[in-house]
């Protein structure tokens, strides 16, 4: 049985050996692989957990490198297929003093965006508690199609759906189609997470309160809000609170958010099999704090993959 399965993109960050530097001044980059969705996968299975990746990959080095790296660390890619019609992915990434990123993204077309329906792994949507994707895989066809092909797998088979818009602007011909794209997938999600600028863009509010009342009108069950270093906010139908951030010594941020829905997942079907309807207050609280745990974590190394915690490292980090 599947903890989880992710889909969507999967590319090579390059991040500067040099922070505070403009992407046109940097001189030096080293590779990190990420991806959002793979990111969450890698991250359940590093805790522990049984995750699953589905997509597509070029046929080149660096798509050779991204499947070792997901062979590794314990993810299942009997989903995964291949191409020579497109390239992997690339972006690259300057990062502020602070570990803020810039990002630039080489993909016109890279190899995920031509992951076509009849390519979709459909059987293994009965083997998992959740199923995760993202709005990027929503932005071009084919891949848009393979993606509501997906989640009417995940509906007919009762998995709980999570959904993470992952806005990035750079990457829509324009807004107004990345905000009627994320609001379809808001309305196929149980479980969503956003930034405070998501909650905005998709509500125009930037009180947690209103925005996250607007956001549960679209049918979802869980919400998170991510908050940076001041950790997050969570709501249900019965309860909301902010459950403080730890301080830690920031690498680079790319990843955190990833880390910290990683945790948030595993904690849901790991230890609470994957049911979300009964979970109380108390519950809700020790998830967030374990999200932002993970979160933590995941900034103080460089790049996403390599600097998700291990399950024994988050123990000792709360305990």
């Amino acid at each position: 049985m599947l903890d989880l399965i992710t889909m969507g993109e999967v590319l090579i960050d390059f991040v500067p050996f040099k922070k505070g530097v403009s992407l046109k001044e940097n001189q030096g980059f080293f590779r990190e692989p990420g991806g959002a969705p793979a990111n969450v996968a890698v991250g359940v299975a590093k805790l522990g957990g049984k995750a699953a990746f589905l997509g597509k990959i070029g046929q080149d080095f660096f798509g050779d490198y991204l499947l070792d790296i997901l062979r590794a660390n314990g993810v299942d890619l009997s989903g995964v297929v291949r191409t020579d019609q497109a390239k992997t992915a690339l972006a690259f990434v300057s990062l502020t003093e602070e570990g803020e990123r810039d990002f630039v993204f080489y993909r016109q077309p890279s190899a995920d965006m031509l992951y076509r329906p009849d390519e979709l792994k459909s059987d293994l949507f009965s083997k998992a508690k959740i199923f995760h994707f993202g709005s990027i895989s929503m932005i071009n066809s084919p891949f848009r199609e393979t993606t509501i092909k997906a989640l009417a797998q995940a509906k007919a088979n009762n998995k709980l759906i999570s959904f993470d818009p992952n806005l990035r602007p750079l990457l829509w011909p324009d807004l107004e189609l990345a905000q009627t794209n994320i609001l379809q997938g808001l309305k196929h999600a149980d479980i969503v997470k956003v930034s405070k600028e998501e909650l905005e863009f998709i509500t125009g509010e930037s009180d947690l309160d209103q925005g996250s009342a607007a956001m549960l009108k679209y049918g979802l069950q869980l919400l998170f809000v991510t908050l940076g270093a001041d950790g997050c906010y969570y709501r249900n139908s019965k309860f909301a609170n902010t459950i403080s951030g730890f301080p830690v010594k920031v690498e680079d941020t790319t990843g955190a958010g990833d880390g910290f829905m990683a945790g948030v997942l595993y904690k849901i079907a790991v230890d609470y099999g994957g049911n979300i309807n009964l979970l109380g207050e108390n519950d809700l609280n020790q998830i967030a704090l374990f999200g932002n745990a993970t979160g933590a974590l995941t900034t103080t190394g460089k790049g996403a993959i390599n600097s998700l915690p291990l399950i024994i490292t988050v123990k000792e980090f709360l305990g």
